[in-house]
Parts: structure tokens; C-alpha cells; sequence
């Protein structure tokens, strides 16, 4: 089997999340059936949402660092649990041998299989993604409608359940839990058919029991 390398600390617990879904992602009998892979935490990359607004360092040199330790380190390909870093993935993967998973356009992929599809998504993400329009590009691009929150909920329950001081960068959940459910009822007023959980710290606190309608991780 391939070795998976993954960039890890954007965040740290959203890394080690995705590590625990690969040890539960088949059925297994002993610690030889799972699958092989590299996490390489590295917090010390700067954050993609505040250099996307101007008002950061470019996280992309370190974000390159990380891939090349885990290319020298043997993996055959690389997953960013990060998606507001994918807004840099084309710089990034120019200076990688190995191929980058394009996880945003797996999910796209996999929900334009489905039929009948969804028209209409709603997208939980940090500012730093949705102002680059990485996801709406690419669910236009197959004909699926992205939607929003209005700036000023988009900043106090989104933005403060991920950044604020009781949010998840600091540990948290129980806030983060209630803004982010507020955020999604607010997307799905809007005609939201399905929740992107477009923000891999996102998942760690919002739940498929939490709404009524499918959410996507």
C-alpha cells in the first residue's frame, strides 16, 4: 500500500482528527490490515486565514516545508486536513514532487455523483476561503449553487466559534457548538439543501445529529 504523508498543525487537533479517521476508515483483524501513513504536526505555520485578509505572514513557505519533510520521509502522496490552505494548493504542489490531494475537489466530485444532486449547499469556512471563493468556483463549475452567510454572521458565529477566545483554536467547544449550529439553520433558511462543513476544525464540535439536514465533512 501507498504511504500517506500529512502536513499537519493547521490546526493541530484537526490533523490529529483526520489521523484517527484513517486507523477507523476499513474493518480489521490486526494491526497489519491498517493503513500507513506520516503526520507531521507543524503549528508553526502561519495562519491562512489572516495572510488571505492582508494581515498575516505567507504560510505557503512553511506549508512547503512540511511537504518536503514528508516526501523525504517516503510518502507517496500528501492530504492538507486544512481548507483554506487548498487556496494556496497550485503554489504549494509546484514545488512537491509528490501529488497533493485537492480534498475540496473530492467533495465536489463525490456529491456531483449523487443523484439526484443537490442544487443548492450551504458553506460553513473561514472568511479566508469563501473571500477567495474556493468553494464557490468549484461547485458552480458543476452546476451546484454555494451559499453564504451574511458578513456580520459569518464574523460572530463562524469566525468567533473558530478564532474568539472560547473558541476551537483555544480548546473549546461548547460555544463553538451552539454558534455553529445558529450559522448552519441560517444557511438552510436560505435554501441550503446540505451543510460543507468547509473547515476541518468545524467538524470537531458540529454533528450530524445536531441538524436536519446532511452535512458534508
Amino acid at each position: 500500500m501507498k504511504t500517506i504523508g500529512i502536513v499537519g498543525g493547521v490546526g493541530p487537533e484537526a490533523s490529529n482528527k483526520f489521523c484517527e479517521m484513517l486507523i477507523k476508515y476499513k474493518s480489521k483483524k490486526k494491526d497489519q490490515d491498517n493503513l500507513p501513513f506520516m503526520h507531521f504536526c507543524n503549528p508553526s505555520v502561519p495562519d491562512r486565514t489572516e495572510f488571505i485578509l492582508g494581515q498575516g505572514e505567507d504560510p505557503v513557505p512553511e506549508l512547503i516545508n512540511s511537504c518536503i519533510k514528508l516526501q523525504k520521509a517516503g510518502a507517496d502522496f500528501l492530504v492538507i486536513p486544512c481548507n483554506t490552505a487548498h487556496v494556496f494548493l497550485s503554489r504549494i504542489q509546484k514545488e512537491v514532487s509528490v501529488p497533493i490531494i485537492d480534498m475540496t475537489g473530492v467533495l465536489v466530485k463525490k456529491m456531483k455523483s449523487h443523484r439526484p444532486f443537490t442544487k443548492k449547499v450551504g458553506i460553513l469556512a473561514t472568511t479566508g476561503s469563501i473571500k477567495s471563493n474556493l468553494f464557490k468556483d468549484y461547485f458552480e463549475a458543476v452546476g451546484i449553487e454555494a451559499v453564504f452567510l451574511e458578513e456580520i454572521d459569518q464574523e460572530e458565529l463562524v469566525m468567533g466559534a473558530i478564532y474568539g477566545k472560547k473558541g476551537i483554536k483555544a480548546g473549546k467547544k461548547q460555544l463553538p457548538k451552539k454558534l455553529l449550529t445558529f450559522a448552519a439553520n441560517k444557511l438552510i433558511e436560505k435554501g441550503a439543501e446540505e451543510i460543507v462543513l468547509g473547515c476541518t476544525e468545524i467538524p470537531l464540535v458540529l454533528k450530524q445529529k445536531h441538524l436536519r439536514v446532511k452535512l458534508r465533512d
